[in-house]
């Protein structure tokens, strides 16, 4: 049970909090903000919710200010004094994000815009080149807002037979959720991770709609939509700057000798020419059963 000193603390803070907040004469009320829903300016027209802001971080402002009145006027012109960030020196805001002296900096004096708040998935398609889908990015780089954060996002759009190569994330683990459809994912998390009967473990499952699958850091991962409809699927990313290293593509980028060496010397350098020209980008049509299933061809 709690004390009685403790009780009239909490009830003392409670009343506190109830007071009008410094905002109340635009937002007059009740003390929080309500949970509202509308639509962002450029966006595919998907409700946003905004969180609840409680008072009791402004009352806290509130009384740090009763209790030294004194310092008011350095603090206000602190806040309203000449930015901090080298904002005239053509830096990205990611720059200009890393430069400032603090969070407070960063949003007085680089995100000072609503809109540099949301990110539009839809927006930043591309459509294209690899054939059998894409995967949108939001790192520190494309969404400045998340700099510094340790949190980033992928969105895949997988065609019908779409074919997310396999890859690493070298920075972050990924948390997928497919939204739309199902996959087949497989992982290999590393040398020694082996099956009982001593064979390399391949993780491999189908991932159907809203359900999801870790892939660790470093480990090699891949998606793969076994159906003739459009998949959707998110991945969250614990880093900022997650990047991705799509093997297929590095391991062929290596000097024909290293891979002749790798491959037994079974292949040589025409074929291995050969091999890099069939590679696609990123995202590639796979599996001939799934796309002769999708798209027969036509009698001749």
């Amino acid at each position: 049970m709690l004390r009685d000193a403790t009780v009239a603390a909490i009830f003392a803070f409670c009343s506190v909090s109830s007071a009008a907040p410094a905002w109340s004469s635009s937002m007059p009320g009740t003390g929080t903000y309500p949970i509202t829903s509308g639509t962002a300016a450029g966006s595919s027209g998907a409700a946003i919710a905004t969180a609840p802001i409680y008072s009791n971080s402004v009352t806290y402002q509130q009384a740090e200010q009763a209790t030294d009145s004194s310092s008011t006027a350095a603090d206000t012109a602190m806040a309203t004094g000449p930015p901090s960030t080298p904002t005239d020196l053509g830096l990205t805001k990611t720059q200009q994000i890393l430069l400032s002296d603090s969070r407070v900096d960063v949003f007085n004096n680089v995100l000072r815009e609503n809109k540099d708040f949301v990110f539009d998935f839809n927006a930043k398609r591309k459509f294209g080149p690899g054939k059998g889908g894409e995967v949108v990015q939001a790192n520190r780089k494309t969404f400045p807002a998340i700099t510094d954060t340790a949190i980033g996002m992928a969105v895949g759009f997988l065609g019908p037979c779409g074919f997310n190569t396999p890859h690493v994330h070298p920075r972050a683990t990924e948390f997928l959720i497919v939204t739309k459809g199902r996959l087949v994912s497989e992982m290999f998390v590393e040398n020694g991770v082996r099956n009982a009967d001593g064979t390399p473990r391949n993780v491999i499952n189908t991932i159907e709609e809203l359900q999801a699958t870790p892939y660790y850091q470093g480990a090699l991962h891949s998606q793969f939509n076994p159906t003739c409809d459009n998949v959707t699927f998110i991945g969250p990313q614990s880093s900022d700057d997650f990047g991705a290293n799509t093997m297929a593509q590095a391991f062929f980028a290596l000097g024909d000798d290293t891979i002749a060496a790798v491959a037994g010397n079974s292949i040589d350098g025409a074929e291995i020419d050969k091999f890099r020209g069939m590679l696609s980008v990123n995202v590639a049509e796979g599996v001939q059963q799934c796309l002769d299933t999708c798209f027969p061809k036509k009698d001749q």
